[in-house]
């Protein structure tokens, strides 16, 4: 993603700038109403600025909510196959797409279950499986590690790591300071809608 903006919404967003190469991490970061997901709302269009403009490079791109709104009595493998619907992919690939994003996120056993068998790190997998598909080189993650236990914080970690160095571009936001430490290649510090810092994440330690 290449981005340099200026947004504001509402006064909720202002002055905000900043760019982040190809097949690199931005950590968002900042205290609860500092605005962190009401950007991401305006990059994902889900909301619009007054003013200001942003421009992303890809065309197809990912996304993970910080909660999992699924319903339960479903089962992975339709959840998946719904939203390959939804963008139109090609039905003779859809079985091969199915097992591939579910592959990577290492849940290729679970297809056939429903989402109420599933623990919380499964469900959050199964999220980052249903934003795979396609194979976007640009995701938005808000909060992919809130609420999961340590051996599932470091699996989900590990697929992260992996998508980035598969140049995927990722954008997330957290509160855990480890998460920013070890993900993030550029930081954006946001205080009630304002841009207090962006730069790469080895300046905003030296802070």
């Amino acid at each position: 993603m290449n981005e340099a903006s200026q947004l504001s919404f509402n006064a909720i967003l202002d002055s905000i700038s900043f760019n982040v190469p190809h097949g690199k991490s931005l950590a968002v970061i900042g205290h609860n109403g500092a605005g962190k997901t009401t950007l991401f709302h305006v990059l994902l269009g889900l909301k619009f600025s007054m003013n200001g403009s942003f421009k992303l490079s890809e065309k197809s791109f990912g996304y993970v909510p910080e909660r999992p709104y699924l319903e339960m009595e479903s089962r992975f493998d339709e959840f998946l196959k719904l939203h390959l619907n939804l963008i139109h992919f090609p039905k003779n690939k859809i079985s091969e797409e199915i097992n591939r994003v579910a592959d990577i996120v290492g849940l290729s056993g679970e297809l056939q279950k429903k989402f109420k068998h599933f623990s919380k790190g499964m469900l959050q997998k199964s999220l980052l499986a249903q934003a795979l598909l396609g194979s976007p080189k640009l995701m938005f993650l808000d909060e992919p590690m809130s609420g999961l236990d340590p051996n599932s914080r470091k699996e989900l970690m590990a697929d992260l790591l992996s998508l980035k160095n598969g140049g995927v571009t990722l954008i997330f936001t957290s509160h855990m300071m480890e998460d920013v430490e070890q993900l993030s290649d550029y930081v954006l510090v946001l205080d009630h809608g304002k841009q207090k810092f962006f730069g790469t994440a080895q300046e905003w330690r030296a802070l």
